[in-house]
């Protein structure tokens, strides 16, 4: 019988029986989070809940880098118990059959005791309201592809202390964004996102602090602006060039938009009243500055 060994690269980890290969992972597939157990939350204060986890998984814990426990062959919502109350770092892994997709708090479970989302890793959910009133949430991981990929991201970080968002979020094919960072407490978007495909935007950067936007964000297909940039103030030449841009990119007739305490220039008041003579459509803003 040959030794056990472990070849480690880029892209894999493996683990041989002789020349045999019996065990495979790739390395940062893992979805890694912070947590602490101390806060408020279903769970005792040494525990924490995969609130609305789907799948089969795995999960080792650490603390200071160093393996503190393991749960194993754990399926869909399952609540683990910790060496002692504190903050811990979670890595789970999928099994390779139904494997863990990701969790949905939705206002509920251990929400408060969520603290980061290191790495997202196999993460990958089509359902809205995910992060709902995470408050304690203040960093999401820049491995998102899958929040890249979604369609509807309704709700699925209201209410979360986000700051900041990832440079590589783009939000290429979101059409429904309804209340999706409504609460945060962001202050600038991404250079790339530019939102192309947005139709319902209703509440999206509610009660954010907004005063720019990506030179690229036009809002060509939206269709429901209600109360998407209310609490924030866009600088003047910005909010103003936005009204351009839609008046000329954007067909649709009775949009609602709420542009905050924003303010327009001589020209942006140009392209507003063509879009609510033409269009119909509804503004609530700063007015002319």
């Amino acid at each position: 019988m040959g030794n056990v060994y472990t070849k480690s690269g880029a892209l894999a980890q493996k683990i041989y029986f002789g020349s045999v290969l019996i065990w495979e992972k790739l390395v940062g597939s893992e979805f890694i989070i912070e947590v602490d157990t101390t806060k408020a939350g279903t769970s005792n204060n040494d525990q924490f809940q995969f609130t609305g986890a789907e799948g089969d998984y795995d999960v080792i814990a650490k603390q200071n880098n160093i393996v503190v426990a393991t749960f194993n062959d754990l399926s869909g919502q399952q609540t683990i118990t910790l060496p002692s109350s504190g903050v811990y770092f979670l890595e789970v892994s999928a099994k390779e059959v139904n494997g863990f997709t990701g969790v949905k708090f939705n206002n509920s479970g251990d929400k408060l005791k969520l603290s980061k989302i290191n790495q997202w890793g196999i993460f990958n959910e089509s359902r809205t309201g995910l992060f709902f009133n995470c408050n304690n949430l203040t960093e999401i991981a820049s491995d998102n592809d899958w929040l890249n990929s979604i369609t509807d991201g309704t709700g699925n970080f209201v209410g979360c202390n986000l700051t900041s968002l990832p440079d590589t979020l783009t939000l290429a094919n979101l059409v429904n964004g309804a209340s999706m960072f409504n609460g945060c407490n962001i202050s600038e978007l991404p250079s790339g996102m530019v939102l192309n495909n947005l139709e319902n935007a209703e509440l999206m950067f509610r009660f954010n602090s907004l005063s720019d936007l990506p030179s690229g964000l036009t809002f060509p297909n939206l269709t429901n602006g209600r109360l998407i940039l209310q609490g924030s103030t866009l600088n003047t030449v910005r909010y103003s060039q936005l009204l351009i841009d839609m008046e000329a990119g954007n067909i649709n007739i009775d949009v609602l938009f709420h542009a905050g305490n924003s303010k327009y220039n001589t020209d942006g008041e140009t392209a507003r009243n063509l879009l609510i003579t033409n269009q119909n459509w509804a503004f609530t803003d700063g007015g002319l500055e």
